[in-house]
């Protein structure tokens, strides 16, 4: 950082709140701002209410969790952050001179028990500068201290910690340049469920007026027998402790143990249908269309999603059986699914072809199920596909590989494997294309090429998806229907 890029420490007012601000390269950033602090400051279970003007900003930390899973590709970086149950934080970024811009908000995933919004990763400086909007990232409680109430409930404190962000958002970001009533939502996985969550919520209703979900997963939330059946083997591993009292580290040893007694058979703790923030229907895309107050979407995919989950998977333990067995339980037709990937990929081993059976079904299929049934209701959708290749054995299009070209901050990512061996040249020329199409939906809810043209939304007499590969921009046609199981 150059000293004649930076300019001094300067200070903005927010209410009745003093924000410290850096300058660099034309963009202004807030770290640490608090955009909430619990109601009861004694119950870590507890909702939370307006921040305290006196402590409007503290330094950097992330909710507690244990290292991820995906650390194998993204690398160190959030493992190294400070832990605090008190990391009700986001980050802003805006243009010198910022005024009425949109607002883009982005949502970090980590599969509900791990991630951040302010690692280095998120950096929102390029998209800011680039795109004339403010960016703000966005920290959540995780895991039991984000998904529990304390004594046995499901409190989805997490969803309620973004609903209270977005709260605050909505009433402050005008201080900062940006025009609370133009607000792009997005979020990539976790955070993308939230994010899609939220967009039928009546309670953020007027928060945000449309969204881009990276990499949605096909997650329904759980039932209250799915949601009881985990609580119950999260409190044994707690050996009966309180979970109120219970130190951090028995906390995150009792979520791993859920987490590997429902290896292979989902997520351990997730969010559970609550009535209220929550609906049990939330995956019946249908429904959901007609739920939503947002006025456009954009679906966003890796051709191998899965890749990142099956990596610990040897080769060698998936046979014919195997593939058979998952395409059996999540396909209505498995034969036409095998026959799909059989001709896709012809020569693959089937721990490849199970990848691609499971990002159909998680991923690929899912966006484009709720783009059809988006577009039917009258909101209209955007899909895209992102078909740039790894150069890490195995890991193809990984979930989470679009991100750092998305951010367009390559130096933030120098340590994460995925990334290794890939050429800067073309690191640079993706992330030229990809970031476009998200600054146009930001702008005015159009994705846009490099060139400003309006990509294709998606026509459900004539579906199609925009793809981001090495050699280009383009569009192709979606998936058959391929019958998944829901």
């Amino acid at each position: 950082m150059s000293a004649a890029a930076t300019a001094p420490m300067a200070r903005i007012r927010a209410g009745e709140a003093l924000y410290k601000a850096e300058t660099h390269d034309g963009v202004i950033s807030v770290r640490g701002v608090r955009y909430g602090e619990r109601l009861d400051p004694s119950d870590r279970f507890s909702m939370l209410g307006d921040p305290s003007p006196e402590r409007p900003q503290a330094a950097a930390t992330v909710f507690p969790q244990a290292p991820g899973s995906l650390d194998w590709l993204l690398g160190p970086a959030l493992a190294r952050m400070p832990q605090s149950e008190d990391s009700f934080l986001l980050d802003i970024w805006a243009p010198v001179g910022a005024k009425d811009l949109p607002v883009l908000v982005f949502l970090p995933g980590g599969a509900f028990i791990s991630g951040a919004g302010n690692v280095r990763w998120y950096d929102g400086a390029r998209l800011a500068r680039e795109g004339g909007a403010v960016v703000v990232t966005v920290n959540y409680r995780l895991g039991a201290l984000g998904l529990i109430d304390g004594v046995g409930g499901a409190a989805n404190l997490g969803a309620r910690d973004i609903l209270q962000a977005l709260t605050w958002i909505h009433r402050n970001i005008a201080a900062f340049g940006g025009n609370p009533g133009a607000v792009t939502l997005a979020g990539h996985s976790a955070g993308a469920w939230y994010a899609y969550v939220l967009s039928l919520a009546e309670q953020a209703r007027g928060l945000f007026c449309r969204t881009a979900l990276f990499s949605l997963p096909w997650q329904p939330p759980l039932n209250a027998a799915e949601f009881t059946e985990r609580f119950d083997l999260f409190a044994a591993a707690l050996g009966g402790a309180p979970q109120a009292t219970a130190p951090v580290g028995a906390l995150l040893a009792a979520q791993a143990e859920v987490s590997k007694a429902y290896a292979g058979r989902g997520l351990g703790l997730m969010p559970a249908a609550d009535g209220e923030l929550v609906p049990a229907w939330a995956m019946n895309f249908e429904r959901a269309a007609a739920a939503m107050h947002v006025d456009a979407l954009l679906l966003s995919s890796t051709d191998d999603e899965a890749a990142a989950f099956l990596q610990a998977l040897p080769v060698r333990a998936v046979g014919p059986e195997q593939l058979a067995g998952y395409l059996g339980a999540h396909f209505e037709a498995p034969a036409e699914a095998a026959s799909f990937i059989n001709a896709r990929h012809p020569a693959a081993t089937d721990h490849a072809k199970l990848v691609e059976a499971m990002s159909l079904h998680q991923f690929r299929l899912a966006a484009t199920e709720l783009a059809d049934r988006a577009a039917a209701a009258g909101i209209p959708a955007t899909l895209l596909r992102f078909s740039v290749q790894s150069r890490l054995e195995g890991a193809g299009s990984p979930h989470c590989f679009e991100l750092p070209f998305l951010f367009g901050n390559g130096q933030d990512w120098q340590d994460a494997p995925m990334l290794e061996g890939f050429p800067g040249e073309v690191f640079d020329d993706v992330a030229d294309r990809l970031r476009p199409l998200l600054l146009g939906f930001v702008a005015d809810g159009v994705a846009r090429t490099p060139e400003g043209r309006p990509a294709p939304r998606f026509d459900p007499k004539n579906p199609a998806l925009n793809t981001v590969s090495e050699t280009g921009n383009g569009t192709a046609v979606v998936e058959p229907e391929l019958h998944p199981r829901r």
